[in-house]
């Protein structure tokens, strides 16, 4: 009852419409047909398309698929973009009225032109199948195309297919096809996923050869990451038969540019041989190839983003940890102490480093005993920064106050 009440009071100091989209996320449906009505008959087209999408789903009243579509047709006529979309599936399936294919079309192109995704799909669906006719292959890619680079998963896997496999108006393209499928893949397509692996001329390559390399061009070619890396490492190893220096560094630039996650990191790492790297960039190089899988490069993304006092980088540190990056341990506890970027914690700090005994790196253990005892001068200090490193050098001990003073000579 009192959230009820609740619920009022805040409507209360709320414009009609928005009331009624209050009402519709706590589902009190009658309610919101009654806030809509008046709205939608004075007009107002999100409250034509609401009052629609009510009616046609049959919450808090009679289920009308065609006077929800009366309402759609009206809020239409304002180029809303949903009651647009909306009224053009009507017309294509038939929920409300006859079918009537042109009508429909019509309906969802004009959505698709106010930038409406699902109208996009639902456009380059329509013609791909045929319903306006032979010789609208390549406007439904495009609409198609709009959809996918919206993320929609649907549309970019039908691209990509139609794209490698061609049709009676289209010629296959093999490299766009494989962008979109990768898109897809990364969207959650395991059709996708298959028809990629079908495409890739490398995937017998397991073990680059004299022999072979020739298939790792041919798949670097169409757009596959991974081929574009394997021939930037033989580059850069000078293997003979492998591409030029000029050529590997393009080739890797071309991967970490696809995302391939090792490849963002190698071509990171070249950057900084140049000179000072964009931090931004070497953000984005960083996240791609950690999100990607490459873990190694795990605790610099948490350095990087500590640097900037992005909060998220203790994650990122803690993660590295974990995995063993003796690093983010020092990096954490450096964090810590300073209490800039988290509360200051002088004894998570502490208990950080101390297990930095274990680290292989002997670097890292010699920052880690410098660490404590520039940060704590208790009597323990001095035993724990030996066990990290047996050549730490201990301040000298103050003389105890009941020791009795030293004789003069």
């Amino acid at each position: 009852m009192m959230a009820v009440l609740s619920l009022w009071l805040v409507m209360g100091l709320q414009s009609p419409l928005e009331q009624a989209r209050q009402a519709i996320v706590h589902e009190q449906f009658a309610e919101a047909r009654a806030l809509l009505v008046p709205l939608a008959e004075k007009g107002e087209a999100e409250a034509q398309y609401l009052l629609g999408h009510l009616i046609d789903g049959g919450w808090g009243g009679p289920q009308d698929p065609a006077g929800a579509l009366s309402w759609w047709l009206r809020a239409a006529e304002q180029n809303h973009g949903e009651a647009l979309f909306r009224a053009g599936l009507a017309y294509l399936y038939g929920r409300g009225v006859d079918p009537d294919e042109n009508r429909a079309l019509e309906l969802l192109e004009q959505a698709a032109m106010l930038g409406h995704h699902g109208a996009e799909l639902a456009l380059g669906k329509a013609l791909l199948l045929g319903v306006r006719g032979p010789g609208h292959v390549p406007t439904a890619i495009l609409w198609l195309s709009c959809a996918a680079a919206a993320g929609n998963q649907e549309a970019a896997e039908i691209v990509g297919t139609v794209l490698a496999k061609g049709t009676e108006e289209t010629v296959p393209d093999l490299p766009r096809a494989v962008k979109f499928l990768r898109l897809a893949e990364a969207l959650g397509s395991a059709q996708a996923r298959s028809l990629l692996n079908e495409l890739d001329p490398a995937k017998e390559a397991q073990i680059a050869t004299e022999q072979n390399v020739h298939l790792l061009w041919e798949s670097a070619r169409l757009g596959f990451p991974d081929a574009q890396f394997r021939l930037a490492v033989l580059g850069l190893a000078n293997v003979p038969w492998g591409p030029s220096r000029a050529e590997a560094l393009q080739l890797l630039a071309t991967a970490a540019a696809n995302g391939h996650p090792e490849a963002c990191y190698r071509w990171l790492q070249f950057l900084r041989q140049q000179g000072p790297v964009d931090p931004l960039m070497e953000e984005q190089l960083l996240r791609t190839a950690v999100t990607g899988g490459f873990t190694a490069a795990t605790w610099e993304l948490g350095q990087c983003l500590a640097r900037r006092r992005a909060p998220e980088a203790v994650g990122w540190l803690r993660t590295a940890l974990q995995a063993g990056q003796s690093q983010a341990g020092l990096e954490l506890a450096r964090i810590f102490l300073e209490g800039k970027l988290t509360p200051r914690d002088t004894g998570q700090a502490r208990q950080l480093l101390v297990a930095l005994k274990g680290a292989e790196d002997p670097e890292v253990r010699r920052q880690a005993a410098r660490l404590l005892l520039t940060n704590f001068h208790d009597r323990d200090v001095c035993s724990q920064a030996l066990e990290l490193d047996p050549q730490a050098v201990c301040p000298p001990s103050p003389p105890s106050p009941t020791s009795p003073p030293a004789s003069l000579p």
